[in-house]
């Protein structure tokens, strides 16, 4: 994409998610500390804008300097998964492993993002492990009973149950009360 192209596509960018915030350009100028000017000239893609000036519009407007690139690339990513399939994997740490559908995965380098039909049966969940990492997760069960901790709380997890967290703090399952227990996962950790 040539130089120029990139500078509209900021512009435009830049544009839009002030014009979703209702602020005028004046308004803007004064949250970021970047003159009037110089944001006209960003808007109608006159000007290359450094990236300080763009990480100070950014914060000005509340919102991650990422987004002012959204529209940058022409590429990305779309996977499809029918229904009742998925990339079987299965998570073999020490004393425990369990199977589980992977249905969806993007990685670039604003980071990974996992989606996952995770099924553990009480018979196999012995020695459960613990997880801690970057990033935040998203669990929704489908069948079946747990107990879950997360950060020194418990949990108690059933169909129709769903929790969410950072996951910095230690987290995973403390006891599977039903034979199984099915859910969904997601998990974003950044780069």
């Amino acid at each position: 994409m040539a130089e120029q192209d990139v500078n509209a596509k900021i512009g435009q960018a830049l544009r839009r998610l002030r014009r979703d915030k209702a602020l005028t350009v004046t308004q803007l100028a004064s949250m970021s500390q970047v003159s009037p000017g110089m944001i006209s000239r960003i808007e109608n893609g006159q000007v290359s804008p450094s990236l300080s000036t763009l990480d100070a519009l950014a914060r000005g407007l509340q919102v991650q300097l990422m987004s002012l690139f959204a529209h940058t690339s022409d590429v990305a990513d779309v996977h499809y998964v029918a229904a009742g399939t998925g990339l079987a994997s299965r998570r073999i740490t020490p004393g425990h492993a369990h199977d589980y559908m992977l249905l969806g995965r993007h990685v670039d380098r604003g980071g990974t993002f996992d989606a996952a039909r995770v099924t553990i049966r009480r018979d196999q969940a012995s020695d459960l492990p613990r997880y801690q990492h970057e990033g935040h997760v998203f669990l929704f069960v489908i069948l079946g009973e747990a107990t879950y901790t997360c950060g020194g709380e418990s949990f108690a997890l059933a169909p129709g149950a769903s929790l969410s967290f950072d996951a910095k703090l230690s987290h995973g399952f403390a006891e599977i009360h039903s034979d199984a227990v099915s859910m969904i996962t997601v998990s974003s950790r950044p780069v």
